[in-house]
């Protein structure tokens, strides 16, 4: 009975210990979220600035699809741009990203892995990983231009013919999902209505300058996402964790309760059939 008492003792220090972390990387999660969260709103003004230049400029009478190798359909590989965590501890969110990736991916495609979690994946699975990249928490957006720098650069040598990028889409604190984003080419047949705009020098130098912008622009809201989703993810499986151990200590703490009534009362017994032991000794004597 005192051996079953010491376990209990020791499995309730150990999960009360184990939640004073798990509490501890929820409050971080939290604190990194709304970090996040603030960053992502305020970095999406700035994307939809770019979004609406290049929609403008390409509504510009003197624009011409075919005179921009942004715009050409090619049946070469596509680059796919995977951005996973580098770090576990939050929930499904790298398995149910991967498992949307392994639907959409050929494995002869060349992919640009971001987060330690993914390379690992994509490599272990047999997929053409051509890059990688981790420890990208602080998302500096020089780390990200010269990824697409590299990218760019692969495009206009007409070495792949498509580029997207396979990120998790913030929805709100509970709600991300999977999604894919085709960076290139881009749909010219969202450029239909023209308009008379004057564009200095011409429109393919400002198209030239215009489109590596509005691309690393896309590329760095999509990671804001992505790592936003990762600690709303990771906050809320904290909070299951705090939540399971709370749980587990009321029960562990029932356990121990009933353990130590046993083992009293098992002493009571054993004292009261010592005594009448004696007496009855006494009577006979």
């Amino acid at each position: 009975m005192a051996g079953q008492i010491s376990s209990i003792k020791r499995q309730l220090r150990s999960v009360i210990s184990t939640k004073k972390l798990t509490n501890a990387m929820e409050l971080v999660a939290t604190a990194k979220l709304q970090k996040l969260k603030k960053r992502m709103e305020q970095n999406n003004h700035y994307a939809d600035y770019y979004r609406q230049m290049l929609f403008t400029v390409c509504s510009s009478d003197v624009f011409k699809e075919d005179e921009s190798i942004y715009f050409h359909q090619s049946e070469k590989n596509a680059l796919h741009i995977i951005s996973t965590s580098d770090s576990g501890l939050c929930g499904s969110y790298n398995l149910e990203l991967l498992k949307y990736a392994e639907k959409t991916l050929n494995k002869n495609d060349p992919i640009l892995s971001v987060g330690s979690y993914g390379t690992k994946w994509l490599k272990t699975n047999g997929y053409n990983v051509v890059n990688e990249f981790e420890h990208f928490d602080d998302l500096l957006p020089s780390e990200v231009n010269r990824l697409i720098a590299d990218v760019l650069k692969m495009y206009k040598n007409e070495q792949i013919g498509r580029v997207d990028i396979i990120y998790t889409q913030y929805i709100n604190t509970l709600n991300y999902k999977p999604t894919v984003l085709n960076l290139l080419p881009l749909n010219g047949e969202m450029f239909k209505e023209k308009r008379a705009i004057l564009l200095e020098p011409d429109c393919a130098s400002v198209l030239e300058q215009l489109i590596p912008m509005y691309i690393s622009s896309q590329v760095y809201a999509a990671f804001l996402q992505a790592k936003t989703s990762e600690q709303a993810s990771r906050r809320a499986a904290m909070d299951n964790a705090n939540r399971n151990a709370d749980e587990l200590i009321d029960e562990l703490r029932l356990s121990f309760n009933q353990a130590r009534q046993a083992a009293i009362t098992q002493e009571m017994n054993e004292i009261t059939a010592g005594t009448i032991r004696e007496k009855k000794g006494a009577y006979d004597d």
